[in-house]
């Protein structure tokens, strides 16, 4: 069976290739949006800045790196970077990137909800607007554990996650439960995989899981997580050894 948010991912990052362009957020709104000015930047330096760690010294894995411009931001500094992503396509891409930089990051294309657990533990872990593609209630219990199974006691979770927003419109081939925060895409049926659900008598898809501020707070605390900072999606919190 295929993981729901593999193909949507490769294929995005196919055509990053195919149009030359080097980044996630570019490809999607490239008149806000490059390489080094990606969506997460300014509350990335504004956490660093939080957190004051010290670069020279400190390790970071990234999941759902994507062509890695996270990773690149962070080892331009002086951090040692580990970063995977699901998509080969994407790994390929962010290599050939951080080589042109001069950047020693070691990539790795893997599925990070295939491990059990994190091989070391790192000063921070990285969270570049990937959460809110891993859907199911399994899938994001699943990474809280491995998350925490490789950060420090005195370690950083850095995230920034897509949330709920009124003013967005889904379309009609897309449908957001108001229950679940789950976002579903139409298709015309299951294919390859286990997370599709049926609603009047049509076959539903998970993409997106978009939780409003408070619903993502409480999800993190309830999986060990203390939050340090919260502005909506963005956050920096840590492992709450007192539970």
């Amino acid at each position: 069976m295929e993981k729901y948010y593999f193909e949507e991912h490769e294929k995005t990052y196919q055509e990053i290739k195919r149009d030359n362009l080097e980044a996630w957020d570019q490809y999607h709104d490239p008149t806000l949006y490059n390489f080094e000015n990606f969506m997460m930047r300014p509350f990335l330096e504004r956490a660093l800045e939080f957190i004051n760690v010290t670069s020279t010294d400190s390790t970071v894995f990234e999941y759902g790196c994507g062509t890695g411009a996270g990773a690149c931001f962070l080892a331009n500094k002086g951090f040692t970077v580990d970063a995977i992503d699901i998509s080969p396509t994407a790994i390929e891409l962010a290599k050939s990137i951080a080589l042109k930089r001069n950047l020693n990051i070691n990539y790795t294309n893997k599925d990070l909800l295939e491990m059990t657990e994190l091989n070391k533990e790192y000063d921070l872990i990285l969270d570049n607007y990937c959460l809110q593609s891993l859907v199911t209630d399994g899938d994001r219990s699943k990474l809280y554990a491995i998350i925490k199974s490789g950060l420090k006691k005195s370690g950083y979770y850095i995230i920034s996650s897509a949330m709920y927003d009124e003013q967005r419109s889904y379309g009609e081939n897309t449908y957001y439960c108001g229950d679940t925060s789950i976002v579903y895409d139409r298709i015309i049926s299951p294919g390859p995989y286990n997370e599709t659900i049926m609603i009047n008598n049509e076959w539903w898809k998970p993409k997106r899981r978009h939780l409003k501020t408070e619903a993502l707070s409480e999800e993190l605390k309830s999986n060990g997580f203390l939050i340090l900072l919260q502005e909506n999606g963005n956050i920096v919190c840590k492992k709450n050894d007192i539970r």
